[in-house]
Formats: structure tokens, C-alpha cells, sequence
């Protein structure tokens, strides 16, 4: 059942909310498109600057002489994996949420009149 057919009452509101109904799916399907377009690319950058920074880091590990100096570099290599692998699956499931139809299966099929029968 429709979020829009929960809100209405009246059956004679139904070309209202068919209305409404299609303004919602048209800005839907236009906001997926622009995270469609705009998810690969920030998957890209975020991948190509962990892979900067982590070759930074490595190199500062690997020419650092106390012990000190390597276990801050260890520890900022490690952070630096964990957050691009946390930056791409947060990426891939805001991917899997707008594709997967997940949102729009909250607006139901379409407008009913039928209004519980």
C-alpha cells in the first residue's frame, strides 16, 4: 500500500495524489540518476587517494628509523585501509538501497482508490 493512500481519506483526492504521486517518482528517478552517475566517480577518487596517501604512508614506514616513528606510521596505514574499505561499502550499500528499489517499494505500485477494499 501506498505511503500517499495511508495519508488520503478521501477518494476524491485520487487525481491529487496521482499528481503527487508522479512529481515524486520523477524527482526519484532523477536524484537516482545524478548518484548514478556521481557513485563511480567518488568511488574512484576515494579509492585513488587512499592508494596516494597509502603509498605516502608505506614509504614514511619504510624510511622511518625509531620504533616510534614506525608504529605511527603502521597505525595511520592501517586507518587509512580501513577507511577507504568503510568509505566503499558505505558507497556500495547507498548503491544497493537506490537500485535495489528499496526506497521507491515505499510508495507502493501506484495510487489505489480503493482506500482498504
Amino acid at each position: 500500500m501506498s505511503i500517499l493512500n495511508l495519508v488520503c481519506t478521501n477518494s476524491n483526492t485520487s487525481a491529487q495524489i496521482s499528481a503527487i504521486d508522479n512529481v515524486a517518482s520523477g524527482a526519484y528517478n532523477t536524484f537516482q540518476g545524478i548518484v548514478n552517475v556521481i557513485l563511480p566517480i567518488l568511488i574512484g577518487v576515494v579509492l585513488i587517494l587512499g592508494l596516494f596517501y597509502g603509498i605516502q604512508l608505506a614509504v614514511k614506514y619504510a624510511k622511518a628509523e625509531e620504533e616510534e616513528d614506525k608504529k605511527k606510521a603502521k597505525s595511520s596505514l592501517i586507518n587509512v585501509i580501513v577507511g577507504c574499505l568503510i568509505a566503499v561499502v558505505f558507497i556500495a550499500v547507498i548503491m544497493l538501497v537506490l537500485n535495489g528499489g528499496y526506497i521507491k517499494s515505499l510508495f507502493g505500485d501506484g495510487v489505489s482508490t480503493s482506500f482498504g477494499k
